[in-house]
């Protein structure tokens, strides 16, 4: 710094001693210059400093550069006017900064990209908080990175709970669901029930019309069942193979059997042609079961109720396919 009082930031601190004699805080003009100095000189950043009105004292270059401005250009405008709504909450921090706190940090987006924002106080003689530094980061390069991992992250846990041709959860994830659901309905002492859904002749399908047909076979069915679920918490999956399991949480016998009858009308609104099936069309058989239950001796109800939800679906199958069948045997 010569003998004028200019540095290597040119006349930036002749544009803050006017703005601050503006606004007739002359008496904080050289601790927020050697601050703002010292933060110059120390990180690697754009960096900028705002008054308590809110109002840009100074920045540098790097700074104004994220605004695709200059820093003539910003100095004295309101934050709010460069960074909309930006003032409220400057003014929590500011808030912050009084009540002690030493340092903000954020993730912040601006037009052309993603930056750590660390605001700090600068503080008078007598201690009380004058002005705000504000330093920004570019972790764009980085944020891409942490996106792309988390859309590959995202991309294998999906498929490590999907079924990869339906798109539906799988048996583990359907597994999951139902242990869940079971404890949260036992500790509620609501019901829950349970259907298992098979797809009548499907072999025969496949022997007619070859498997890319079975495929998109299943892939049509798995959307009208998933179309049919419509309450939260609701959950049908592929079991496996031709196989559907649905959970009903909160449904007793009697509504259970209502949903099994929409997914009845549903697949055969789809009029799939199956020339092997006696119906003409793609059908399903579907087992219903229910239950009540405390905490006590949960698991072992649970596979009484998978296996009761078994026994019905063959029922089904006995009683001529196309039909859902309840355990004890109750046709619908």
């Amino acid at each position: 710094m010569d003998h004028h009082g200019r540095s290597a930031m040119g006349d930036y601190p002749g544009r803050v001693e006017s703005h601050l004699s503006d606004i007739g805080a002359l008496a904080f003009e050289a601790p927020l210059l050697t601050s703002l100095q010292q933060l110059y000189n120390s990180i690697p950043a754009a960096l900028g400093v705002i008054g308590r009105d809110c109002r840009y004292l100074t920045v540098n270059t790097m700074y104004a550069a994220i605004y695709d401005t200059s820093p003539e250009a910003m100095v004295g405008r309101p934050v709010g006017d460069v960074v909309p709504n930006a003032d409220s909450q400057l003014r929590e921090d500011l808030e912050r900064f009084d009540a002690g706190i030493g340092i903000i940090e954020r993730e912040v987006t601006r037009a052309n990209g993603y930056y750590l924002q660390a605001i700090r106080p600068i503080h008078g003689a007598e201690g009380q908080v004058i002005a705000l530094t504000a330093a920004l980061v570019d972790i764009t390069a980085r944020r891409h990175v942490e996106l792309a991992l988390e859309q590959v992250s995202h991309h294998w846990q999906f498929h490590a709970r999907h079924d990869h041709l339906t798109g539906l959860p799988n048996r583990r994830h359907i597994d999951h669901v139902m242990s869940a659901e079971s404890r949260r309905c036992a500790r509620s002492g609501t019901p829950l029930s349970v259907l298992m859904i098979d797809v009548d002749f499907f072999k025969k399908y496949n022997d007619h019309l070859g498997h890319p047909r079975g495929d998109a076979c299943l892939r049509a069915i798995a959307a009208r069942l998933r179309g049919v679920l419509r309450r939260q918490g609701d959950v049908v999956g592929r079991y496996g193979g031709e196989e559907f399991m649905a959970i009903l949480p909160d449904t007793d016998i009697s509504g259970a059997h209502g949903v099994a009858r929409s997914m009845l009308r549903a697949i055969r609104g789809l009029d799939i042609k199956h020339p092997a099936s006696p119906y003409g069309c793609v059908t399903l058989s579907i087992g219903v079961a229910s239950m009540i239950t405390s905490s006590m001796h949960l698991q072992g109800r649970v596979d009484e109720l998978l296996g009761n939800a078994d026994r019905a679906l063959y029922s089904a199958k006995a009683a001529g396919r196309n039909a859902a069948c309840g355990y004890p045997r109750h046709l619908a």
